[in-house]
């Protein structure tokens, strides 16, 4: 199943497979960006409703620790988070200030648009 980054705008879920964010976002400069200024610190990105269970805690705990900082964290127009939960993550744990990043300065069409159940 591949891995995707969605948000709801006007009552529709919008979804990009990170995949193709990776390549899309190829030639975009990388920078380093303050942790702290990344505003999906204090959200739930993962869980949604849902209480993790200690066996999801884990599989991204797994995930954290096999990520790699080489790669950016994308962010989208307007400096939101769309890939990169992982390595923001393990950079924190690492007790580092910045990671390095690339941001789209326009959105990507979404790869899928789901009608949301009123």
């Amino acid at each position: 199943m591949p891995q995707k980054h969605s948000t709801i705008r006007d009552g529709k879920r919008l979804v990009w497979y990170t995949e193709k964010l990776w390549m899309q976002s190829r030639d975009l400069s990388t920078f380093e960006i303050d942790i702290s200024s990344i505003k999906e610190l204090d959200k739930d990105c993962w869980f949604g409703e849902k209480k993790p269970t200690l066996r999801e805690i884990a599989r991204h705990c797994e995930k954290i620790n096999n990520a790699s900082l080489k790669y950016p964290i994308i962010l989208n127009a307007d400096g939101s988070l769309m890939d990169g939960g992982h390595r923001l993550c393990k950079a924190i744990l690492e007790g580092r200030k910045t990671i390095k990043a690339v941001q789209f300065t326009s959105m990507p069409e979404p790869d899928e648009i789901q009608e949301l159940d009123s």
